[in-house]
């Protein structure tokens, strides 16, 4: 009888012997072992601490919440979530390595098997976050007023509106669609944007996986995956901003050391989608060879992905999609099948939305405003001097072993220079994330020379692990805070502004108010001007704190909702126009999304008042602003305009308020209330 059917007709093992088998995997090797812990803390300690969070009844529930006060709680429940996660993900390296050493040096030569496994990592990061870590929640302790753009952007589209084509916006239509189409399947604000960057991040992986597939070790790949993800997704800035602040719980201080905004999120996608198209800036395993189609296609979907995002990371992406073209054998190709990718998908976008023209009309007229944020260019370099130096080591290794090229000094300062020019045409200063992919390429052209050193190697290798693990702990441990805010927040007597629907799992930590003392205090508009920056010394990160913002805001909804009527709309002349969305009432066409002092509108570039206003009932201009300087120079602007046009002013406590456009010079009557979808 053949071996085969021997086998074949050999008795199954039972059942009861496999499981053996499989608890003594368990508790008798190192692997299972953690398997073990991991499983317990995720699936046996997580949901218990949350329903007793949630204030489920019974044991083991009240136990915990005797041992624990709230604030301790959210402390515990938030570590149990991250070590969730970070357990998972713990786990898959571990294995990883495992299969490595078992394997030998050939583990992973097959390019299909590396590509595999490095996708497999952003699946997993993007199902573990989802599973362990996201929910439904959005938790601000800084710049609120930004992040109130995007809800007003998810609320404009919710309501029909198309960015560019009925409101004006320097932001591409991926900036606002994929937020807004996570609040709809979300059904509210909350956790939209979080759950979008998900998206993002996962999609970003996968390229990375594609690119890295044929150039890198698929550990440096795997690195990078894990850093794409932490730069998208956490909902902090990639810099410390604005110190700590505080707020009163239970009668205690409570410091808010953790930094939570979705303002500015995009720069966060930009900077990690520049990541894997430097990463192609690599040679080739095999440099005989062009790029594949598939290469190509995922570079030019991340092109494309960045031109709907803001085009400042497109024009960084196009330079390096030139620089990747000359880098690889037969260029010409190479550009015409990326350029004609891009354009398909570009277009194709454009024609799908219906907003191309008009979206590049409008970057037009903010760059004629904006520019440049740094003084100059050496301070920028001064100022990063220590992270490019880390960065560039493993292209002094390379030099040092005499294997250094033209072509990688090319690279290298391109990759620099990319960086600096993003940070410097986004007003940031330091955090330059793409530097990560430097560390990367030096390490790689160390590695595939093969006369180097094994101590060479080891070194070069070392310092793009110290890079990218700096930079997995650094963002990972945001995930901590963040969890830790949701829980915190959802234990604390709702805060005056919950009364909205719209702010339904939305929390703004920082609740107090200086206002009233602030005015009491006063007696001109200068004195409190000036007392209020006083009193902002005292444990804030902005000039307002972010409960004196929605004070602000509670006042403006009251005193609109004395005169608005079915249909009308309101336009603030502010930094976001909140109203809308906060008030379920029809959103303006015409009215720019976001309107910031020398960055999108100036004293010398501004729409004209008959088209911002051309759809607007009611007019709102902070008299506190959180961005001063921009409600100071709208009211200059287009004080006098709205004096002669409307038929009411009225100025209460924190706003100036236009009522009733004349009818003689109104426009054409926008179309009639149409019901949001979000919430």
């Amino acid at each position: 009888m053949p071996e085969g059917t021997a086998a074949a007709a050999s008795p199954a093992r039972p059942a009861s012997i496999s499981i053996v088998g499989a608890l003594r995997f368990l508790v008798t090797d190192r692997f299972g072992l953690l398997l073990l812990v991991w499983g317990l803390i995720a699936f046996a300690a997580r949901p218990a601490f949350l329903a007793a969070h949630d204030g489920a009844m019974g044991w083991p529930y009240e136990n915990i919440r005797a041992a624990f006060p709230p604030i301790a709680l959210a402390h515990v429940g938030s570590v149990i979530q991250w070590a969730s996660f970070t357990g998972l993900v713990a786990l898959a390296v571990i294995g990883h390595v495992r299969y490595a050493a078992a394997m030998g040096a050939d583990a992973f030569a097959d390019a299909g098997l590396r590509f595999r496994i490095a996708a497999g990592y952003a699946a997993l990061l993007a199902l573990g976050y989802v599973a362990f870590l996201w929910a439904p929640v959005s938790v601000f302790t800084t710049i609120t007023h930004d992040s109130f753009i995007f809800f007003d952007s998810t609320y404009r589209i919710a309501n029909g509106l198309a960015p560019s084509s009925d409101f004006p916006t320097a932001l591409g239509a991926a900036t606002m669609y994929l937020p807004a189409w996570a609040a709809i399947l979300s059904g509210g604000y909350g956790g939209s944007v979080e759950m979008a960057s998900v998206w993002v991040a996962f999609g970003l992986g996968i390229a990375c996986a594609v690119i890295g597939a044929s150039r890198m070790p698929l550990a440096f790949t795997a690195a990078l995956v894990g850093v794409v993800f932490l730069v998208t997704v956490p909902g902090a800035m990639l810099d410390h901003w604005g110190g700590e602040s505080q707020t009163l719980i239970d009668g205690e201080t409570e410091v808010l050391a953790d930094s939570l905004t979705y303002a500015m999120f995009y720069n966060r996608w930009g900077w990690a989608a520049l990541i894997p198209l430097f990463m192609a800036l690599a040679p080739r395993q095999d440099r005989t060879d062009g790029p594949g189609i598939p290469e190509i296609a995922a570079f030019a979907v991340v092109l494309t992905f960045l031109f709907w995002l803001k085009l400042t990371y497109f024009a960084a992406g196009v330079a390096a999609a030139v620089l990747y073209a000359f880098s690889n054998p037969r260029p010409v190709r190479t550009l015409a099948w990326g350029a004609g990718l891009t354009a398909i998908m570009t277009v194709g976008i454009g024609l799908m939305i219906g907003n191309l023209v008009a979206y590049i009309n409008d970057v037009l007229f903010a760059a004629k405003v904006s520019g440049g944020r740094a003084e100059s260019l050496l301070g920028l370099i001064r100022k990063n001097m220590q992270d490019i130096l880390f960065a560039a080591a493993p292209l002094g290794v390379l030099a040092a072993i005499g294997r250094f090229t033209w072509r990688d000094g090319v690279a290298g300062a391109f990759i620099v220079g990319m960086c600096l020019f993003i940070i410097n045409q986004n007003g940031q200063l330091e955090n330059m994330s793409g530097l990560i992919v430097l560390a990367a390429y030096g390490a790689v052209r160390v590695i595939q020379e093969d006369g180097s050193h094994r101590i060479a190697r080891i070194a070069a290798s070392g310092a793009f692990a110290m890079l990218a693990l700096a930079a997995i702990l650094d963002r990972g441990m945001v995930l901590i805070d963040q969890s830790y805010a949701i829980l915190r927040e959802e234990g604390r007597p709702a805060a005056p502004w919950a009364r909205e629907k719209a702010l339904r799992n939305v929390y703004i930590p920082e609740r107090e108010s200086l206002f009233n003392r602030t005015i009491n205090k006063s007696g001109t508009a200068e004195e409190r001007l000036h007392n209020l920056w006083l009193f902002g010394q005292l444990g804030r990160k902005q000039e307002l704190r972010q409960g004196e913002y929605m004070e602000t805001l509670m006042a403006g909804v009251d005193d609109l909702r004395t005169v608005m009527k079915p249909g009308e709309t309101v336009t603030t002349l502010d930094m976001t126009n909140p109203f809308p969305f906060l008030m379920n009432v029809r959103p303006p066409q015409g009215s720019w999304l976001t309107l910031h002092k020398n960055r999108t509108i100036s004293e010398e570039m501004h729409p004209a008042p008959e088209t911002m206003f051309n759809d607007t009932d009611h007019v709102m201009i902070a008299k506190m602003s959180m961005v001063q300087s921009t409600a100071d120079l709208l009211r200059d602007i287009y004080g006098e305009w709205l004096d002669a046009n409307y038929g009411e002013r009225v100025d209460t406590l924190y706003w100036t308020r236009w009522s009733h456009r004349k009818p003689a010079l109104r426009g054409a009557t926008g179309p009639a209330t149409q019901a949001a979808l979000i919430p």
